[in-house]
């Protein structure tokens, strides 16, 4: 008797559990038949009990139902539920049955279904990028770049580096201020030679934005090392050392990088300034106007060429002030004003640039009143009291 209880008992365990499995295939059949929803309640069913939540097949199909749900409006986070269960399944294959026995029985399904499935979810995280949900794209392109990686989509496709989702996390993890996931795949991109030097140049910005400047001169190094050739690496590179006083790297890039394009205007200008800071005058001199042999409306070269002239006018004027012989004096004032008159051109061409800039119009103000240009002083003076 008691033979017989023990074999009824396990005859009912064996029919729970194979019912179990049976609502995988309900869930299955419902689908091909489009009834999504009810193929939802089927397989939610199958992973909620224990009989059948240890089964492979049944995260397949799970994935298959929650995927078809998204497409169909039913559940905004379905793809990446799906990729959630796929990475389920495959975890499972691995351990195979109780006994361990049945490892890798659904490889090639679980790799076919990857295959078809990449596309859904990399469609899914450029539509969250789209409705500018970028969290969501993050984690559908990380989700995409991790299954990719697997062995079980890599014996169907073989392997091959993502950069195109390297550089789409990346992008999207920016845009959202997800500074720390910006940073890790901006660095693989540069590692991997994609995106050119905007990676670079974007990881400037996000380490400017959030006041890094630890990291700012050894991305722009790497950047520099990297895409020599990218002016714009080499720009910032340089008007941070610039920034941060370290005058001697940034005049050693200066010079690397006009030895490399002698046509860039900017590269003279900067040069100029980092020579005006270090009172070469001469030398500041013959980089501006170089810079404006290039581009003669470089506004910020005109301006800074008349203040050269105009502060080296009013030295040599306070300089005549000194002294006590009338003749010296006069020499000394002659060119003080001589010197002050080659202000005048560029403040000029600034205002013709920038009419309502207040500190040109200031500047013209004191030299026309100072040379008696009396029309010209009161017209500035009536457009100072206007802006």
């Amino acid at each position: 008797m008691k033979k017989t209880v023990l074999f009824l008992a396990a005859v009912l365990t064996f029919t729970v559990g194979m019912a179990q499995k049976g609502k995988v295939t309900t869930a299955t059949t419902l689908l091909d038949q489009g009834d999504v929803e009810k193929a939802k309640e089927a397989i939610d069913e199958a992973m909620a009990n224990e009989k059948s939540n240890t089964w492979p097949k049944t995260y397949i199909v799970a994935a298959k139902v929650y995927s078809n749900l998204a497409k169909k409006g039913k559940d905004d986070e379905g793809v990446i539920k799906a990729a959630e269960f796929y990475k389920k399944a495959i975890e499972l294959d691995k351990k195979g049955d109780a006994k361990g026995k049945k490892i890798g029985r659904y490889k090639n399904e679980i790799g076919q279904s990857l295959l078809l499935f990449s596309g859904e979810l990399t469609n899914a995280g450029v539509e969250a990028f789209n409705k500018e949900d970028f969290a969501g794209a993050v984690e559908a392109f990380d989700g995409l770049l991790e299954l990719n990686a697997n062995d079980y989509l890599i014996a169907i496709q073989g392997e091959k580096t993502d950069t195109l989702i390297i550089w789409n996390i990346a992008l999207a993890a920016y845009n959202g201020k997800d500074w720390a996931s910006a940073e890790k795949y901006f660095n693989q991109s540069v590692d991997l030679k994609y995106g050119g030097g905007d990676a670079i140049i974007l990881m400037h910005q996000m380490y400017t934005e959030t006041a890094d400047s630890t990291k700012m001169g050894a991305n722009l190094i790497k950047g520099f090392e990297t895409y020599p050739e990218d002016n714009r690496i080499l720009t910032y590179l340089i008007n941070y050392y610039l920034d941060t006083k370290q005058n001697d790297k940034a005049l050693d890039y200066l010079n690397t990088a006009i030895e490399g394009d002698d046509t860039n205007p900017s590269f003279y200008y900067a040069r100029a300034v980092l020579n005006d800071n270090l009172k070469n005058v001469d030398l500041a001199l013959e980089d501006y106007k170089t810079c404006l042999e290039l581009d003669s409306e470089y506004f910020n070269a005109l301006y800074n060429v008349g203040v050269l002239y105009f502060n080296q006018g009013v030295e040599k004027l306070n300089a005549a002030n000194d002294e006590t012989d009338t003749k010296k004096f006069r020499e000394k004032k002659a060119a003080g004003e001589e010197i002050l008159k080659e202000a005048l051109p560029y403040f000029e061409k600034c205002l013709a640039i920038k009419p309502d800039e207040a500190a040109v119009m200031e500047s013209l103000k004191n030299l026309y009143y100072r040379f008696e240009m009396m029309d010209k002083y009161n017209e500035v003076s009536e457009r100072l009291k206007n802006l």
